[in-house]
């Protein structure tokens, strides 16, 4: 269980846990929209400790491809995946503080062990931030963020 191990993981060192490469999601953005050439929409951008991975909406947000970024090796082609529904936004509804996005999630619950680190589209075209945590008993916790960290709610998974 991917969960697990990272909790094991995080718990072996005097560290804090690695965080998803949220700072890497403004890069990820641009090589997107340079690969399309044009403004794209999205229907979701997400971030691990690893990838950025981004979920385009194509022909009129009825189909999506899909992709994924690193630092190192740059943008995974976006593939389609198929037909697909939902909210969407763009790359300027985008605003979120990389440096401070998680704070009070560190200041509230000790080293927590963030797995993964959501945007999605709502209706009105804005976005919602949300982070999965998982915790050392093996809980795991859906987080809605504001722009600046803030916790907005919270729901177990």
């Amino acid at each position: 269980m991917i969960v697990a191990g990272l909790v094991l993981v995080a718990c072996g060192g005097e560290d804090a846990p690695p965080v998803p490469i949220v700072d890497q999601i403004d890069e990820a953005i641009a090589a997107v929209e340079a690969h399309y050439g044009v403004p794209q929409q999205y229907f979701e951008i997400s971030a691990t400790i690893e990838r950025v991975g981004v979920i385009v909406a194509v022909d009129g947000a009825t189909a999506a491809e899909q992709g994924g970024y690193t630092a190192d090796g740059g943008l995974e082609v976006p593939e389609p995946v198929g037909p697909a529904s939902g909210s969407t936004f763009s790359a300027d509804a985008v605003t979120f503080d990389p440096d401070r996005i998680f704070d009070q999630l560190r200041s509230e619950l000790n080293d927590p062990v963030i797995i993964d680190f959501a945007i999605q589209g709502t209706p009105s075209g804005s976005v919602v931030y949300d982070a999965t945590v998982a915790s050392e008993s093996g809980g795991v916790l859906l987080v809605l963020l504001g722009p600046t960290g803030q916790i907005l709610g919270v729901q177990g998974q």
